[in-house]
């Protein structure tokens, strides 16, 4: 077996699982044998802590989780937080309104749960266990003192997102991830839509991304960033593949993805994950 590397992040949504959210037999197999083989296996996803919580006890990569793109590292085992962030209150309100201003639908993570006014874009009870509806978020920012770790925005329009962000950057001392295709299962997308993709962007405390994650984890466990190896598709996890010690990108990865990473393997839907991790530490 191979003894270079220490730890693997995988990233959940177009890496773990497949396009229906299902996570390939094969992921689940390998994953709890390299974890019996003393690898660390840390989930790290733009997904809140108990979105995350569920997908991590069935592959057996436990306790350590990587939530909200990075602004939450927790040993969810032990309910231990070991990096945590949040924006400002008064900041939280004002980018509320800016975005409700905009006509843009949006959630909030507060902790390890999505707070929504509606139920959109697959953000529903059936499909997201996490989500609680409120019947006003600005109301609900204004009442509730739980630090607010993202707001995460969904529309149809990739330039609606975009005129957003840059405001964000302008105004706030906050970042912002780039625009990128939301993923959503066919059996969730409306047919009026075509089955065309909606748009996402993340807005986070500044510093914050899952290179900031996965250092701190790494720290904490006193493992080198040379030990590890990272699985990912979209562009929230650039700054992962900026740190990791061996990059691996799915065959559903976005192009600049590929151009970072060491090895680009098979798809999610082909359980790519399974693939290369075989590959890399040959334990069958």
């Amino acid at each position: 077996m191979n003894n270079k590397y220490k730890i693997v992040f995988i990233d959940i949504d177009g890496t773990l699982v497949n396009d229906e959210k299902m996570v390939p037999e094969e992921n689940i197999k390998i994953i709890k044998a390299l974890k019996k083989n003393g690898i660390e296996v840390v989930l790290a996803s733009g997904r809140p802590y108990h979105s995350i919580e569920k997908y991590s006890n069935q592959v057996g990569a436990v306790p350590y989780i990587i939530g909200s793109n990075g602004g939450i590292v927790a040993n969810f085992v032990e309910d231990k937080k070991i990096f945590s962030t949040n924006i400002e209150k008064d900041s939280a309100l004002e980018i509320a309104k800016l975005i409700k201003d905009n006509n843009i639908y949006f959630t909030v993570t507060i902790s390890g749960n999505l707070i929504v006014e509606d139920e959109q874009y697959s953000m529903t009870k059936e499909n997201r266990n996490e989500l609680i509806l409120v019947n006003s978020l600005e109301e609900y920012l204004e009442t509730n003192d739980a630090p607010v770790i993202k707001f995460s925005l969904m529309d149809d329009k990739k330039e609606n997102l975009q005129k957003v962000r840059k405001i964000v950057l302008d105004r706030f001392n906050i970042d912002a991830t780039e625009v990128d295709e939301f993923m959503i299962p066919k059996k969730y997308r409306k047919a009026e839509n075509n089955y065309k993709l909606p748009y996402v962007m993340d807005i986070m405390p500044k510093g914050i991304s899952k290179a900031k994650a996965i250092e701190e984890l790494c720290k904490y466990l006193g493992i080198e960033l040379a030990q590890t190896v990272v699985f990912g598709d979209g562009l929230n996890d650039i700054e992962m593949f900026n740190v990791g010690g061996y990059k691996v990108a799915m065959g559903n990865a976005a192009n600049q993805i590929k151009e970072l990473a060491d090895v680009v393997t098979k798809t999610n839907n082909e359980a790519g994950v399974a693939y290369e991790l075989n590959k890399i530490f040959d334990i069958e």
